[in-house]
């Protein structure tokens, strides 16, 4: 009892306020707005591509541009999640279905050439400079959102901010580059961008770790 009493005294006199995290909508929205100044940062030295008026009218290409949207957005939601103790479950897995139903697209799209159309070289899977820029920057903002929360699920969270900033790069893409658009491509692109978050998600052992103060 005297050994409680003395960790209540301390506690009250060490213990220091918590700021409150944002709910995950708007910390899901600020990533959002970041994430689209990295695409605004790329098209500087890349520009727009040419025919942007021309693809925005085909309601496949809105289609699949809309999926990539959603995917990243929900997996982004989804690892916010995971960082706020108490979340409803089907928040944790409303991305995958959408992911599912992307590459479903992807393949009914793809379907009619594939007897005609060669697997892309890999050198050219993505493109090596907007890629990594929206990729890489989206998940670190991520990343430095979910660091101020409770790392519950530190492996997930890894995986689905990776799957997040890999969709995002892709909708980026498509609006700065024409010759990416093929579906057996992208579909490929989505494939590499859920093995490599499989493959790199025990890093948020790492990363995302309880704070210790002394």
């Amino acid at each position: 009892m005297a050994d409680l009493g003395h960790l209540i005294d301390r506690l009250s006199a060490e213990a220091r306020p918590v700021n409150r995290l944002p709910p995950p909508v708007l910390r899901l929205a600020r990533w959002a707005l970041l994430s689209i100044a990295l695409m605004l940062l790329a098209t500087t030295w890349h520009g727009i591509r040419g025919d942007l008026a021309a693809v925005v009218v085909n309601p496949l290409w809105l289609a699949e541009q809309a999926l990539a949207l959603a995917a990243a957005l929900l997996a982004g939601f989804a690892a916010i999640s995971f960082s706020v103790p108490g979340r409803r479950r089907w928040e944790r897995l409303v991305w995958l279905p959408v992911i599912l139903f992307w590459m479903l697209v992807l393949w009914e799209s793809g379907r009619p050439q594939m007897a005609v159309q060669e697997m892309p070289e890999l050198v050219h899977l993505f493109c090596p400079y907007c890629f990594p820029l929206i990729s890489v920057g989206s998940a670190l903002f991520l990343a430095a959102d979910m660091r101020r929360a409770a790392p519950v699920a530190p492996v997930r969270m890894m995986g689905l901010l990776l799957v997040a900033g890999g969709s995002m790069a892709l909708f980026g893409e498509r609006l700065i580059h024409d010759d990416l658009d093929a579906p057996l491509l992208i579909a490929v692109q989505v494939l590499a961008i859920l093995l490599l978050g499989v493959l790199l998600a025990p890093l948020g052992r790492v990363l995302f770790r309880w704070r210790r103060r002394r």
